[in-house]
């Protein structure tokens, strides 16, 4: 399992820029403690005492817990629910990165709990400079937030890290807190990196490095060059990688950040080991064991001796790579053993199970004499029990064996007739999709018919017109008007030259739809997506003109003229088109049958370009989709529209065409009774 990072000294930093500003510029343990010792108020006990809880964040884990332990009791006792809950929380992330899952667990939902009420804003010590009550509730909640995220990571549960990173960032945003979004920016990046999506990875780094600068608190750029350079290793950038390893160490140092420095070290002793640079890779794994024994951590210690013998025995160096393996192997089983405990205990318990166990301990002390009371009267039931059993067994035994016989024979027959109704539906679905196929296929040509029959119109009538013109002609000629026939040869030849004009206009067209529709290999091309998207809606919306000629809709578009062309396969795309644009329509046609005079049909396509990808958005200004249905949109065969209608695959093959043929995705944005709006984002290849 690759090892999970703790960048917390992040956090000690970014927490005191919104706390404890009376020990702003306090930088030792001992001064703090002086200022304990001297404290007259609890107000000033908690704070002085929450400060040394900071101090010994990444230095003594244990120590920082009993402080946090002492503001747990302060705040308690004084009724200080906020400053309680931040406390257990960071006494949750102290318990996190000591393994001790359950516990961690129960201390942050206490802290989530009291964090997020409301009523709770009436009273916190004044900790946060220049802040109201309700933004001091919400930092505290935010940071909260941060911390779970934390113990989630180490639990393996990255969806709810993520989740909860997400949440931290809408809190920060809210407040106004820079550095603390740059902080979550940061710790999403490293998640995304450790998934593999790169790419995510590297614009949450740019946009943690980005707030960092903005908001003039740039510490721990170390931390956020450090994960640039991981995404940068992973994409094989190693210049890049290696360039952010080295800013990194060079602001860590700087700040004498040691929780952080040591993971510089090791990303540069794994980026040199990758190289086979044994004496670089060597010397940084030296380095980073060097700044854990200065820390007095074992965090990550059986990873760094695993460098330290790895280093060594590409060198050919075995006695020495025997040496680091066995220490590495050592701390790794004693690490696993806990770890794994931890987890087990941490997946069976949760903060209602843990106090459901208080009770039953309580339960069993008061029924364990009441127990003891019965024992001999059980035992004797109990053998009483066997004997009866025995006896039914031996007379059931047959009838047991005869009834496994049919129940057997039962399952083989569901077992056939399962089969045959699965390729009963398998056929069906086959149909389905066709009628699909089929029916998209019906639009379309009803939109290829509207727009070719209007040049077709325009050559018959200048034919009609030219076949009068050249009786005119015979005419003026036997009269021997000269004048008049000249002028009349020139209106014929304009109107040869209409007809030629109108007569390359339907061929463009035909060729057009015969590009968009070929069936051949699906071939990916470089493809002007605004041209597609143009194409299709007026298709679409011509198609349910020739249905009911009574519709009409504003078409709105919005096109980025610099926007790049897209490597698609192009006739799927234009059935994604033609599927949202006759959804589109159909939406605005339905609520133009209720709504009043004042309602406007409005479909509208928008295309722009968005870090790295193509974005075209298709909206209409029809009833929105309800809340109840927007989790079931893609899924096939579910469909709104009335029997006949629709089959419910249209989305469900527009999803498929778009993530999984183009590497795309594709979401729905909509509030019901106002609007839909679909949105495709395509690889900018």
């Amino acid at each position: 399992m690759k090892r999970m990072k703790n960048r917390s000294k992040i956090l000690f930093l970014l927490f005191l820029a919104f706390s404890i500003k009376c020990f702003a510029q306090q930088k030792t343990a001992d001064s703090l403690k002086r200022a304990l010792k001297n404290a007259k108020t609890d107000s000033a006990r908690f704070v002085t005492t929450f400060a040394l809880g900071f101090y010994y964040l990444e230095i003594n884990r244990d120590t920082a817990m009993f402080y946090y332990d002492r503001c747990i009791s302060v705040a308690g006792k004084d009724n200080y629910p906020l400053d309680e809950a931040a406390a257990m929380s960071f006494k949750s992330f102290e318990l996190t990165h000591l393994g001790k899952l359950p516990e961690a667990l129960l201390y942050i939902q206490r802290a989530l709990k009291l964090a997020g009420d409301p009523m709770n804003e009436s009273k916190i010590w004044n900790r946060y400079n220049n802040l109201s009550a309700h933004k001091a509730r919400l930092t505290t909640l935010a940071i909260t937030c941060h911390n779970r995220g934390h113990l989630m990571g180490k639990a393996g549960n990255t969806e709810q890290q993520i989740n909860d990173y997400k949440n931290a960032i809408k809190l920060a945003v809210e407040i106004g807190a820079g550095q603390l979004q740059a902080a979550v920016n940061m710790n999403l990046a490293d998640v995304y990196q450790r998934i593999d999506r790169l790419d995510s990875a590297l614009i949450f780094a740019k946009r943690a490095e980005l707030m960092a600068k903005q908001s003039n608190y740039q510490e721990f750029l170390g931390a956020i060059y450090d994960v640039t350079g991981e995404v940068y290793l992973k994409k094989g950038n190693n210049a890049s990688a290696l360039k952010y390893f080295h800013l990194g160490v060079a602001i860590n140092k700087k700040q004498d950040f040691l929780g952080l420095l040591h993971y510089d070290y090791s990303d540069l002793a794994d980026y040199f080991l990758k190289l086979k640079q044994l004496d670089s890779s060597l010397y940084y794994a030296k380095k980073e064991l060097e700044v854990l024994h200065t820390m007095g951590s074992s965090e990550n210690l059986g990873n760094t001796y695993e460098r330290i013998y790895k280093s060594y025995r590409l060198q050919g160096q075995t006695d020495s790579a025997y040496k680091y393996q066995g220490m590495a192997l050592a701390v790794k089983d004693s690490s696993y053993s806990t770890i794994t405990k931890s987890l087990a205990d941490f997946q069976k318990l949760s903060l209602k199970d843990q106090l459901r166990l208080q009770d039953l301990e309580k339960e069993k002390e008061l029924t364990q004499t009441r127990i003891r009371t019965y024992v001999l009267l059980t035992i004797v039931g109990l053998f009483m029990l066997l004997a009866i059993i025995f006896y039914r067994n031996n007379r059931q035994k047959q009838k047991a064996n005869q009834l496994l016989h049919e129940q057997k024979e039962e399952i083989l027959t569901q077992r056939d007739n399962l089969g045959q109704a699965l390729e009963e539906l398998k056929a069906t679905q086959t149909q389905l999709v066709q009628r699909e196929k089929m029916a998209s296929l019906g639009e379309l040509t009803a939109g290829i018919a509207h727009e070719i029959q209007n040049p077709l119109n325009f050559v018959n009538n200048f034919s009609e017109v030219s076949v009068e013109l050249l009786e005119e002609l015979k005419e003026e000629a036997k009269a021997g008007n000269k004048d008049d026939v000249i002028s009349i040869a020139g209106d014929l030849t304009q109107n040869l030259k209409k007809i030629n004009h109108h007569g390359k206009r339907a061929d463009a067209i035909v060729k057009g739809m015969l590009q968009h529709s070929k069936t051949g290999g699906g071939s990916k091309e470089l493809t002007d997506i605004n041209n597609l998207a143009d194409e299709f809606m007026r298709l679409a919306y011509h198609g349910l003109r020739a249905k009911d000629k009574s519709f009409n809709a504003e078409l709105v578009t919005h096109f980025d003229t610099r926007l790049p062309k897209a490597n698609v396969v192009a006739q799927d795309m234009g059935r994604v088109f033609l599927n949202l644009f006759n959804n589109a329509f159909y939406a605005v046609n339905q609520k133009k049958k209720t709504a009043d005079e004042s309602y406007k049909p409005e479909v509208t396509v928008t295309t722009t370009t968005e870090q790295g990808q193509i974005i075209i958005a298709v909206k209409d200004n029809g009833n929105g989709i309800p809340d109840a249905n927007k989790d079931k949109i893609m899924q096939p065969f579910f469909t709104t529209k009335p029997t006949g209608e629709g089959t419910g695959l249209g989305l469900s093959l527009s999803y498929d065409i778009v993530v999984k043929g183009h590497g795309g995705n594709i979401t729905v944005d909509t509030k019901e009774g106002e609007f839909t709006e679909f949105i495709i984002s395509l690889p900018n290849n």
